[in-house]
């Protein structure tokens, strides 16, 4: 399976940091030029905890996703379980499916190309909020 890479990881590790399950906040250091990060501990799985990584806005009322990933984290390291995309048509999609201790079944294609979108999101992210990270690129 593949996870996200170094500098995506890094910037999980930072944006992850002292969150225990059912924790979560909120990152906006850019004073509404960009959208906040809401980061949350949402669940702990016998593989690893799941982290939930989105931009919310508000449309009549309700909260929208813009976008929505939840990631895995084992080992160090970090798998793209899903993406959603509400508003308009809406859009989900699953990366790898986990019950348990298991992982059932992944797609690798979706992986790939959740975890190329991640690598780019967390470094607009890195950039937009002004986090720093642990050098990883070693």
């Amino acid at each position: 399976m593949k996870c996200i890479g170094k500098a995506a990881a890094a910037v999980m590790d930072t944006l992850t940091q002292g969150l225990n399950l059912g924790d979560h906040k909120k990152i906006d250091n850019c004073e509404g030029a960009f959208m906040p990060v809401c980061v949350q501990h949402m669940a702990q799985t016998e593989l690893g905890p799941l982290f939930s990584i989105a931009h919310y806005y508000e449309q009549n009322g309700d909260l929208m996703r813009d976008p929505e990933m939840v990631f895995l984290k084992r080992n160090g390291k970090y798998y793209p379980v899903s993406f959603q995309q509400d508003g308009g048509l809406g859009f989900y999609q699953k990366a790898i499916e986990i019950q348990g201790c298991q992982v059932l079944r992944y797609y690798p294609p979706i992986l790939d190309e959740q975890a190329s979108f991640a690598a780019m999101w967390m470094k607009n992210i890195r950039e937009q909020q002004q986090i720093c990270c642990e050098d990883r690129s070693g």
